[in-house]
């Protein structure tokens, strides 16, 4: 007979590490309210405490970012703020870091997210429009750029996918995970 599965039981059961400084993360002028939901449902998951979106409220639609975001609406700390406004809404001592392509990015499969931590008491990381990236002027005031390197035919994936292919990869490194069967 079958063994019974309880995901609740797992979930419950679960030892996780915790940041000790989570990474913050801005979502630099996002096109479709469900991205940002999905973006912050995604930032719950791997521990991220607070996200800035780049605009302004009265642009997009609340119920439709609370609707993708679930319980994670209200857990995750969100800011709306201008683009002029970011810079001097992150800690000083924040590593800036853009997920885009570019002719200067490292391919997350060699970026040391672990190492950061050595030199900086948090990161924030920073994902652009769906359409055009991150713009130019954004990317020259962070610190690194990173991409994710891509073998298919398709050179971009939805906003969120890479918000958690790069999450999941800094968590990896950062709280060292153990191998579990």
């Amino acid at each position: 007979m079958a063994k019974a599965i309880n995901n609740q039981v797992f979930f419950s059961e679960q030892k996780t590490p915790n940041w000790e400084h989570p990474p913050i993360v801005v979502a630099w002028q996002f096109s479709f309210a469900e991205n940002l939901g999905a973006l912050l449902r995604v930032c719950d998951n791997f521990g991220v405490q607070k996200v800035y979106f780049i605009g302004e409220e009265k642009d997009y639609n609340l119920s439709k970012i609370k609707r993708l975001a679930t319980t994670s609406f209200s857990k995750v700390d969100i800011h709306f703020v201008l683009p002029e406004q970011i810079w001097e809404e992150l800690p000083n001592d924040c590593l800036k870091i853009a997920v885009d392509t570019t002719s200067e990015s490292v391919s997350l499969v060699n970026y040391r997210f672990d190492s950061i931590l050595k030199t900086h008491k948090e990161f924030c990381l920073f994902f652009g429009n769906e359409t055009v990236g991150l713009q130019s002027e954004v990317i020259s005031n962070c610190d690194a750029s990173i991409h994710i390197p891509m073998i298919g035919n398709t050179y971009s994936m939805n906003v969120v996918q890479a918000a958690s292919v790069v999450l999941f990869e800094s968590v990896k490194q950062c709280l060292n995970f153990e191998k579990h069967d």
